[in-house]
């Protein structure tokens, strides 16, 4: 009875099988490496299953019911494998990184974003000059040219061909614990170098070479951020406003995207299927009026796909909202058709979609959090409605809102723990604060995108800067209420897979298929959440320094048992380079707030010792000097001149030497030599991993 229920079910939603199999078939092909043999045998072997299909269809008809489907979705997983793994670099003989070369032919593939000191945008390699000879190349790097000032700006545009010299690396993995994993978000796009060059090492010869459309729609929404900025005085109403409206988020500041991030609301700043829905919305109520006449229903669908997809290129054809364009798209054929039960189709539908479009999009973090935050909507948000009914129209109003925020936030708690490693204690105080302005700014947004009278757009713009003005207000003080987030959540893949597969045990044991997947349900949770206290006790009983990797900074934890303190060069525990390399590891002991914060204010020829609970830590910051090292259980040593020789009675009683990232190459490699001779120990933090002194 249950599996037949189970079939059944899943009858009505074929996509979701083809998007299981394929996806799974595009992650493995990934994941597992495939040498150019066995990529051959696996393309024979999708041959070999096309054909099968073909002669059972043709011949054998009785057998169809029995070996078609298992023949089938076979064949959609080896597509998946064989669909991603064509993408990859070795499959291409031609791989830029395979070849020597004095100087690369690319084109920009993105919109450049233009920082403080540096321009970054990923670049399509199309052909590499060794001494002065040109041949084909394939693969994308991210380049950096670097930035001195906005005069001295390259201005560069989507589509450019530009050369350039070849000092290209290959991206490097993080060098502290639980750091973000550049080097896996850019191979997760099909990218694995990046250059930094300055800008007399670029030449631009060539413009216009990229995708007719996506140039177009960037370069319509550079017009709009400049309209935006000519009626919007206010710097931080105008980069909310061009993020919420118009994707653009280019340069927006730190403290304001945290006052979203903290409030479980930073969904709203990426323009996506909410944004999209609010537009529909809008045209579906404006052209209302059609469904009177004859033949009106179906014009009314056509005219919202054609605004909506008219939104989508004002926006520049971002991932987020293209995604959104197709999602929405299959939605409406699926209402336009009348066909009951279709949402949860069509929603798979667009996903394989997308996934034909580009296989990189399933490790795309946008993606997975926006198809999961739909999919909660279209599957526990009408049992939520259904168990919990309410009539007062107004309480019932507030109360779906209240519904529709726990059920896309149930959906991707799982992914945001795993990513962000923290959890927004009040998202649903900020949703339900934020969907009224930011409902506003979005209908007042296009009414300024589209309107042609300066008089009319002045007003627009102050009201759109009154409107940021309250939504931000309303976030910071959300954001400022006791334990508004709560930080360093340590959440493995496999803790996600199991919390996951408890949502989809729930939702089969409240749908009524099986009564027996409570229990897989309740094992699945018990487990999450033993293995989160075994994992929270551990860090809780933690004792141990770590020395960060923080360049030519210091950056040096101490943490006893919950009792954390930072001591660095930099001016605050706040500071963006702590924020973004050593805060995420130290909130796994502490939050920010309670994190003691030391700064050093080193000189030249400086010394200096701290004690700790683990021993003693020296710090000698360069300088000549005829003083002997300082006694201690460690000592980093700093800027270090040509001029010092490391001699065996001055570092006999000392167990560890660390030189940092303020030393230079040449220093370094005299440095190890002589250590090496002496029969010293020592670790090489420049380049190099976090030094971590744990306590036995």
């Amino acid at each position: 009875m249950v599996g037949q229920a189970s079939y059944l079910a899943s009858r009505k939603v074929p996509f979701a099988r083809a998007f299981l199999l394929f996806g799974t078939g595009i992650v493995c092909g990934y994941y597992i490496p495939l040498s150019t043999l066995l990529f051959q045998v696996i393309i024979g072997c999708i041959i070999a299953v096309i054909l099968l299909l073909v002669a059972m269809e043709i011949y054998s008809r009785q057998w169809r019911s029995i070996f078609f489907p298992p023949f089938f979705y076979a064949l959609l997983f080896l597509l998946g494998i064989v669909w991603i793994a064509r993408e990859l670099p070795a499959q291409h003989a031609q791989y830029f990184g395979d070849k020597e070369a004095d100087y690369l032919i690319g084109i920009v593939m993105d919109e450049p974003v233009y920082g403080k000191t540096g321009i970054r945008f990923p670049i399509e390699i199309r052909h590499v000059v060794r001494a002065e000879k040109v041949s084909q190349a394939t693969g994308q790097i991210m380049l950096t040219i670097a930035r001195k000032s906005e005069e001295s700006d390259v201005m560069l545009s989507y589509g450019d061909k530009l050369l350039f010299r070849n000092m290209v690396m290959e991206v490097r993995a993080p060098y502290n614990p639980q750091q973000f994993d550049y080097k896996r978000y850019l191979a997760h796009k099909n990218i694995y170098h990046q250059a930094y060059i300055q800008a007399a090492d670029i030449r631009l010869i060539g413009s216009h070479e990229g995708n007719s459309i996506v140039a177009h729609a960037l370069s319509m929404r550079q017009y709009l951020v400049r309209k935006f900025t000519s009626f919007i005085a206010d710097r931080e109403a105008l980069e909310v406003c061009s993020a919420l409206i118009l994707g653009y988020r280019a340069n927006f500041q730190a403290e304001t995207l945290a006052a979203f991030i903290n409030t479980g609301t930073v969904h709203v700043l990426s323009v996506s299927g909410l944004h999209v829905g609010m537009v529909f919305f809008l045209l579906n109520f404006l052209f209302g009026f059609l469904d009177r006449f004859s033949h009106g229903r179906s014009i009314r669908f056509a005219l919202i796909l054609i605004f909506i997809w008219g939104y989508v290129l004002l926006t520049g054809m971002a991932p987020s909202i293209l995604r959104a364009g197709v999602m929405i798209s299959f939605l409406l054929i699926a209402g336009w058709s009348q066909r009951s039960n279709q949402n949860l189709n069509s929603l798979f539908a667009s996903a394989c979609c997308l996934l034909l479009f580009d296989p990189f999009v399933i490790f795309d973090m946008g993606f997975q959090l926006s198809y999961l935050a739909v999919l909660g909507l279209f599957t526990l948000y009408p049992l939520l409605d259904k168990a919990c009914f309410i009539n007062n129209k107004w309480i019932r109003t507030i109360w779906q809102a209240v519904l529709v925020s726990v059920s896309a936030q149930l959906f991707t708690t799982p992914l945001a723990l795993y990513y962000f490693h923290q959890f927004p204690n009040y998202f649903l105080l900020g949703n339900l604060f934020v969907s009224l302005p930011a409902t506003a700014l979005m209908y007042v947004g296009i009414a300024l995108a589209i309107c042609p009278i300066s008089l009319i757009n002045g007003y627009l713009g102050i009201g759109l800067t009154y409107l940021c003005r309250l939504l931000l207000w309303g976030l910071k003080a959300i954001e400022g209420l006791p334990f508004a987030t709560t930080q360093g959540i340590d959440f493995s893949a496999m803790q996600l897979v199991l919390f996951l597969l408890a949502i989809v045990f729930l939702l089969i044991t409240w749908y009524g298929l099986s009564k027996q997947f409570l229990w897989c349900t309740l094992i699945s949770i018990g487990i999450v959440l033993f293995s989160t206290a075994i994992t929270a006790m551990r860090y809780t009983s933690y004792q141990g320094i770590k020395m960060y990797n923080v360049g030519r900074e210091v950056a040096i934890g101490v943490i006893n048992r919950g009792d954390v303190s930072l001591i660095s060069t930099l001016d605050s525990v706040t500071h963006p380079q702590l924020a973004m390399q050593v805060l995420p590891d130290l909130n796994h002991y502490a939050r920010t707030a309670e994190i003691t914060f030391y700064q050093l204010q080193l000189k030249r020829g400086q010394r200096m010792t701290i004690q700790t609970f683990m021993g003693t830590l020296g710090i000698i910051e360069g300088g000549k000097t005829k003083e002997k090292p300082m006694v201690c259980d460690i000592i980093l040593w700093r800027n270090m001149s040509a001029y010092y020789t490391a001699n065996d009675n001055d570092l006999r009683d000392r167990a560890l030497l660390i030189f940092d990232g303020s030393n230079t190459a040449s220093i370094l490699s005299e440095m190890k030599e002589n250590a090496d001779a002496l029969g010293l120990s020592y670790y090489v933090l420049k380049n190099n991993f976090a030094y971590v002194w744990e306590k036995n």
